[in-house]
């Protein structure tokens, strides 16, 4: 059973490297991927993106222009012949958690980056939020530790990566992360060790999501009970039984024809 989690992705600082441009870009399409598909309203989205100090600010500007230049509208208005990516939210109570969580981290000194962020459009009684890039967003704020489950994205500096696993492991929730990198260095490795023990899933330069129903789905502590997958299912929902018979007491061609008048020892195809 899938329960709560907060995905949190990490940029690694050689990603932030003049020659890795593109692999900078890259991790930026997924970010907006993992943040903001459905709403940010799934299990697996992105919920806090880690970004060395020196950089989180060039990369909250960064990632609010590209906010920015998601369409805004109901689920069938059309934008220049596509449908709309941000839509409503389900209800009025979720925009009101969305509001707490800015307004908490804005009163504590985060900054919303992109124009109109948190704005609701439509009148008192739509649900139809501008999602929001606050930075710096501290550990002091309620949207740092929460599953804002909304178009909310925080993102956090970090200055070591003792912070990144700290938050990891000491963390209620134990479901996924993603680690964005451009090398084969050190700290790739150190991190997939040291959360190997931690989530259930790492994914390296992908967003946090489902993978196919062939591997396990699964997640530790608060995020998750039992592991799903086809194989995984199926052991979940049954119950060995054993039949058993002491060797040299029972002629073979007996179990045989016990076997072959009995449906639950028939070998399974």
């Amino acid at each position: 059973m899938d329960l709560s989690l907060i995905s949190q992705q990490i940029y690694l600082p050689d990603l932030f490297l003049p020659e890795n441009s593109d692999a900078l870009d890259r991790a930026m399409k997924e970010t907006m991927k993992g943040t903001l598909s459905f709403n940010g309203q799934r299990c697996t989205a992105l919920k806090l993106l880690m970004v060395p100090e020196d950089k989180a600010e060039d990369f909250s500007i960064d990632l609010a222009k590209r906010v920015e230049s998601l369409s805004v509208g109901l689920p069938w208005d059309l934008h220049d012949g596509a449908y709309s990516k941000i839509t409503p939210l389900p209800f009025a109570r979720r925009v009101e958690y969305m509001k707490s969580l800015i307004d908490d981290a804005v009163s504590k000194g985060a900054k919303i980056f992109n124009k109109d962020g948190g704005t609701v459009i439509g009148g008192k009684e739509s649900t139809l939020m501008v999602p929001a890039v606050l930075y710096p967003v501290t550990p002091d704020m309620e949207v740092y530790h929460a599953e804002q489950f909304g178009p909310i994205v925080p993102v956090t500096s970090y200055t070591s990566l003792d912070k990144i696993v700290e938050f990891g492991r000491d963390g209620d929730y134990g479901q996924q992360c993603s680690i964005f990198t451009a090398s084969q260095d050190e700290e790739t490795s150190k991190l997939v060790d040291q959360f190997s023990t931690v989530f259930g899933k790492i994914n390296i330069n992908a967003q946090c999501g489902r993978s196919p129903d062939t591997l396990p789905f699964s997640g530790r502590r608060s995020s998750a009970m039992g592991v799903m997958s086809v194989s995984d299912a199926l052991k979940e929902f049954s119950v060995p039984t054993v039949v058993s018979y002491v060797d040299g007491t029972v002629s073979d061609s007996l179990i045989d024809g016990i076997k072959q008048k009995s449906s639950f020892l028939q070998d399974l195809e």
